[in-house]
């Protein structure tokens, strides 16, 4: 079975080991205290960051029923992070690296669709949503819809039929100089002065 198979990552980049290969379980999430965990999800995928200070070794197991351990050093002390997603994910396309700050993961869903929570069960008060990476479905659906950001055909209809184009107020200005002046080439031009 697929499902409950586990496929070891490889490391994203070189300062990363790769992941050794664990038994895992499904069911449970469990994180150490003074590890935090931000995520956030469009329709396709859910990204997380898992905040650890200065990883050393980290390891990696995922499943495609959406179970991940997660074991690394950090700050002379060994951490075990277990999540079990609150659905299944393709795990061959799953993507992780590693920084100064902790761990950033990349997972593309089964799915197509909104999970509205991170983990299966009761969220542990550790994982919060990360908002500098929050889209709305009305604003995903328009980003794929639109993805330069607008819809030219609507700005057009907003603007005129003569969108862009200052030729037809420039010529019908001039027309209307002509009707308001009174004075004839032959007409001696008067000076003006101001004070």
């Amino acid at each position: 079975d697929t499902n409950t198979r586990t496929r070891p990552m490889a490391a994203a980049s070189s300062a990363l080991v790769e992941a050794v290969p664990a038994a895992l379980a499904v069911g449970g999430t469990s994180i150490p205290h003074g590890v935090r965990v931000l995520w956030s999800e469009r329709e396709d995928r859910v990204s997380f960051h898992v905040e650890v200070v200065e990883p050393e070794a980290p390891s990696v197991a995922v499943n495609d029923a959406g179970a991940i351990a997660i074991n690394v050093r950090s700050e002379e002390r060994g951490l075990e992070v277990r999540l079990q997603l609150f659905s299944q994910i393709d795990a061959a396309k799953t993507r992780w690296s590693s920084s100064g700050r902790g761990l950033s993961f990349e997972l593309t869903k089964l799915r197509i669709g909104r999970w509205g929570a991170l983990v299966a069960g009761v969220t542990p008060a550790t994982i919060k949503v990360d908002w500098s990476q929050y889209v709305d479905e009305e604003d995903e659906r328009e980003a794929k819809l639109y993805p330069h950001g607008y819809d030219i055909y609507k700005m057009r209809g907003a603007m005129g039929k003569d969108w862009g184009s200052n030729l037809a107020r420039e010529l019908a200005a001039e027309k209307q100089i002509r009707a308001i002046n009174t004075s004839k080439p032959e007409d001696e031009d008067e000076e003006i002065a101001c004070f």
